[in-house]
């Protein structure tokens, strides 16, 4: 019984201004700018997101509209897609999904001083274009230095090799910060090897990595696209001697992962946002359900923190007496403790999540809920 979508209206991929004009009137406005089809499960969150809060009266008794629209994962489009829903009226905007494109965004939000709480990008300087900027995800060193503590003490390595795709800053960031982290805890980062983006053949960068004595016992390899699985299925190769286990980062987290990486990325861990199999509070249960309802297959961590950003925005907005931006972005800073798909502790100074964080695993054939961390300082 699909009960969780009424009063959501969706605007796909809209490029006419007769389309932009909103289909409900006396509506709260939200705009939500993400990148399908990767990770495009974002919108699923928030559309859930929002039609919940409908159920539940919206915001005050007024009914909330979800203006959606697809940035094609370019800056200077996106751009224009914000201006574009702050010209409609939105109170707030959730989105965008990656980190360079809400860079750009961030500074229209600060111009017109409209709230703005992004979803998947994990760059810390996401932030710094403002304080009406407020990132929904962990950051990119927060989840390194997890996965090489998490490297250190529940794997017992000690000796790393480091695959890193070049130009590629979500890559390179968390590379660094797990180096740095790795080794201050007493490991040996033997090899750092790097890659080319759209990079289909790794054999050089695996030689070296099974030429190092003694053999690396881990290997970190941070990644967004289809390189990092295609990696993982060459070094299964008979080729290399490589038994290492793999670590990655959220980046990991791809509806193609088993497609392209194949039985390669059994026992490989990774952080993560949000697991399906893990402990749920009460509000995450019913988000939970409701994804499950509507899309038969459990949400992923962009669906989750989809959700969130739109709930968080939502709350705050419930907790202002006229919706004014000003006053929004306030009531955003001022969120704790908040429980929905993820927890979020609070938003530190420089308006990044303090949050919970997952570690999964990938086991027949199947990525499994490993181990939860509660949010740190």
């Amino acid at each position: 019984m699909s009960i969780f979508f009424f009063g959501c209206e969706r605007i796909q991929q809209v490029v006419t201004p007769v389309d932009l004009e909103p289909a409900v009137l006396d509506t709260v406005k939200i705009g939500f700018i993400y990148s399908p089809p990767d990770p495009g499960t974002t919108l699923n969150g928030a559309e859930i997101g929002v039609a919940i809060a409908n159920r539940n009266g919206g915001i005050n008794g007024t009914p909330i509209e979800l203006l959606i629209r697809d940035d094609n994962r370019d800056p200077v489009f996106s751009v224009k897609q914000a201006e574009d829903l702050i010209s409609k009226g939105v109170l707030a905007i959730v989105g965008p999904d990656y980190s360079d494109v809400a860079v750009e965004v961030s500074m229209i939000a600060q111009e017109h001083m409209i709230p703005l709480l992004t979803t998947y990008p994990t760059n810390p300087k996401v932030t710094e274009g403002g304080d009406f900027t407020f990132m929904g995800a962990y950051t990119d060193p927060y989840q390194a230095k997890i996965i090489a503590n998490f490297a250190i003490k529940e794997l017992s390595a000690k000796n790393a090799a480091v695959l890193t795709e070049t130009g590629n800053t979500y890559s390179e960031g968390l590379s660094k910060v797990f180096v740095e982290s790795f080794v201050d805890q007493g490991g040996t980062v033997a090899t750092h090897q790097f890659y080319a983006t759209g990079a289909t053949d790794f054999t050089d960068q695996l030689l070296a990595i099974d030429a190092v004595d003694p053999a690396v016992d881990m290997i970190f390899l941070p990644g967004l696209g289809s390189e990092f699985p295609l990696a993982v299925k060459q070094a299964s190769s008979t080729d290399f001697n490589i038994s290492a286990t793999f670590l990655g980062g959220d980046g990991w987290d791809r509806p193609d992962l088993f497609e392209i990486g194949g039985t390669a990325v059994e026992g490989s861990f990774f952080t993560n946002h949000f697991s399906a199999g893990g402990q749920h509070s009460e509000s995450g249960r019913v988000f939970f359900d409701a994804y499950i309802d509507r899309y038969s297959i459990p949400p992923d961590g962009p669906a989750a923190l989809g959700y969130d950003a739109v709930t968080i925005v939502i709350e705050a907005m419930r907790r202002t007496k006229d919706n004014d931006p000003v006053a929004i972005r306030d009531q955003i800073m001022a969120t704790q403790d908040y429980e929905g798909a993820t927890h979020l502790s609070h938003f530190d100074a420089n308006r990044h999540a303090i949050k919970s964080l997952v570690i999964n695993t990938v086991k027949d054939g199947e990525i499994r809920f490993h181990q939860f961390l509660a949010p740190e300082e």
